[in-house]
């Protein structure tokens, strides 16, 4: 079988790869910057694969992202997903529900549904709320 690695990285591309490695927001990001530079000295998919503990298809990957795109390519893209039950504004209308109903969820989650026509559990509410 053919050993595949990346191409020899700029310095630029070892500190950037090491600062997404450091402060990198999400585990995912900076499991795929370490896998670069380790690629870089010499060690073989099976072997990053083994120390990082994912599968080797995946860390081939990354190798593909990481030559096309660069970071941007080790970086998670948005996904779809659920529709969040409260836009913009039905924050804006709990904030100024709050004012009115301190510590009275069930008397803010009645109004709101009254108001909006949205029924929420108090649960969304809560995290609402805390959110903002």
């Amino acid at each position: 079988m053919k050993k595949r690695f990346v191409a020899p990285l700029t310095e630029s591309e070892q500190q950037m790869l090491a600062s997404a490695y450091h402060h990198g927001e999400k585990r995912a990001l900076r499991r795929r910057a370490h896998a670069i530079p380790l690629s870089d000295q010499g060690k073989t998919i099976n072997q990053i694969s083994e120390i990082l503990q994912i599968r080797r298809d995946a860390v081939s990957r990354w190798f593909k992202q990481w030559e096309v795109s660069g970071l941007d390519g080790l970086i998670d893209k948005r996904r779809s997903g659920r529709t969040p039950a409260l836009d913009e504004h039905d924050h804006k209308r709990l904030q100024a529900l709050v004012a009115e109903h301190p510590h009275q969820i069930r008397a803010l989650q009645a109004r709101f549904q009254e108001e909006t026509g949205k029924s929420v559990a108090t649960v969304t509410l809560r995290r609402a709320l805390k959110k903002k």
